[in-house]
């Protein structure tokens, strides 16, 4: 039943309450969970270089993963932190994959410089991305959908923004500082220790 202007707006489910809706065969919570975390899988998949074909295949690859194994999915609250997992690992898989064929006369890939930070400053850079993107899942949708579509490259200019989101090219700018305060908020909160107990 359409919802009329005056109804009542109920909050978006809690990633544990679609999981289980998902689990009873709800096939309308399915479609929300890849609604709601398709950017952030898109995100993951970007975030390693890999090419728009190899994207869509991480993409696919995830899903299908996450269809497979969500029964086995012991701490559904965990589902955002989850399904980064499962994107990282499908976008290295296609990124081994993907550089096995490296053609043979391009010979810029033979003289890049060494890694500035070797492999300790790789790492480092990869957990922060990852808590970046889990920081991230925890927006509200309109915040994860703003800055995903803001971190595109080549990132589409505001009108794009305005017309894509359905929101006034004026407030592009705002909503855009609002959501990275907020990013910003969750990250500290990541980043604070945990109290000891006693």
């Amino acid at each position: 039943m359409p919802r009329t202007c005056d109804a009542p707006r109920t909050a978006p489910a809690s990633p544990a309450e679609l999981v289980a809706d998902c689990l009873s065969g709800d096939q309308r919570a399915w479609a929300a969970l890849v609604e709601q975390y398709s950017p952030l899988v898109w995100t993951v998949a970007r975030s390693h270089r890999l090419d728009p074909t190899d994207c869509e295949e991480v993409y696919q690859l995830t899903w299908l993963r996450v269809y497979q194994s969500l029964a086995r999915l012991h701490s559904p609250h965990r589902f955002p932190a989850w399904i980064t997992t499962c994107a990282r690992r499908e976008s290295l898989r296609q990124y081994r994959k993907a550089g096995r064929y490296v053609p043979v006369g391009d010979g810029s890939v033979l003289d890049r410089p060494a890694a500035e930070h070797g492999p300790e400053g790789a790492l480092l850079s990869r957990e922060r991305r990852s808590e970046v993107l889990v920081a991230l899942s925890g927006l509200p949708a309109r915040d994860r959908a703003l800055l995903s579509l803001l971190s595109a490259d080549p990132a589409p200019g505001y009108d794009e923004v305005s017309r894509r989101l359905g929101i006034a090219r004026g407030s592009v700018g705002p909503l855009r500082a609002r959501a990275l305060r907020r990013l910003a908020d969750r990250l500290s909160a990541q980043d604070a220790p945990t109290p000891a107990k006693v």
